[in-house]
């Protein structure tokens, strides 16, 4: 109880130098060090945590199954991939204050091809089917082990799906990314610079087709963190209230 409390002063805070314009990476390292965070709490800051501003054009980007349909589609491979692995497994995923949900493992380095790859493979393929984008392109970051091989299978899964479209792996996946119609990621900075965005792994939440997860929601009115062994479905208790107080206020824009 301590912790979560602990977490949510932390999140209000860092929304609170977000809104008032704070450079983003100096907020979250002196609101991480400030409450002296565990590691994946600060993760959670870092990836989950947006001013009202940019968690507003993030939500504007956003489009479900049926805006990806007859349109051109990039999807970053690993980024989607390991957060429906996480989906598969049981683990936390955090639906973030800009709508996006999002794996909280930063795996992404030390990643290896397993049996819940195939699985999450199978479960992107069939998601895809419904889709009906006109064309899926998959990219994977080649630096990674395996991933010709991962690119190779996914690609004839494509094939045999009838879908049109390809898998690469590649250097450089962001700019890969650029001049899709949709794109399918969470990268802030891959999200920042595309014209639609559709989040995966929330599609398959929605359409129950993955086991229920441990799931963590930051608003951004406010604080709301749960974890519950329900699908998502947009529902839950009301946020709790994370206002900043004036005395917080002043020691934060001092000691920034």
């Amino acid at each position: 109880m301590i912790r979560m409390l602990r977490l949510r002063r932390a999140i209000g805070d860092l929304l609170y130098l977000l809104d008032h314009g704070y450079p983003r990476e100096s907020a979250v390292n002196f609101v991480s060090n400030h409450y002296r965070l565990p590691r994946e709490q600060r993760h959670l800051l870092a990836r989950c945590v947006f001013s009202k501003r940019e968690a507003g054009e993030h939500r504007r980007k956003l489009v479900r199954m049926r805006g990806v349909r007859g349109r051109r589609l990039g999807v970053d491979g690993y980024n989607v991939l390991i957060t429906i692995e996480s989906l598969l497994t049981g683990k936390t995923v955090v639906l973030c204050n800009d709508g996006v949900l999002r794996d909280l493992r930063a795996i992404f380095g030390k990643y290896r091809v397993g049996p819940a790859t195939l699985r999450a493979v199978s479960a992107l393929v069939q998601l895809l089917e419904r889709a009906g984008p006109r064309e899926v392109i998959v990219f994977f970051d080649k630096q990674v082990s395996h991933s010709g091989e991962l690119a190779a299978d996914v690609r004839a899964r494509l094939k045999s799906a009838g879908l049109r479209g390809n898998s690469l792996a590649v250097a450089g996946v962001d700019l890969r990314l650029r001049g899709f119609e949709v794109v399918a990621s969470s990268d802030r900075a891959v999200i920042k610079r595309a014209r639609a965005v559709w989040d995966i792994p929330q599609e398959l939440l929605r359409l129950k087709g993955v086991p229920s997860p441990k799931v963590v929601r930051v608003t951004g009115s406010g604080i709301n963190l749960f974890r519950r062994k329900t699908s998502f479905a947009g529902r839950g208790r009301g946020p709790r209230s994370a206002s900043v107080s004036s005395d917080r206020r002043r020691r934060l824009s001092s000691r920034i």
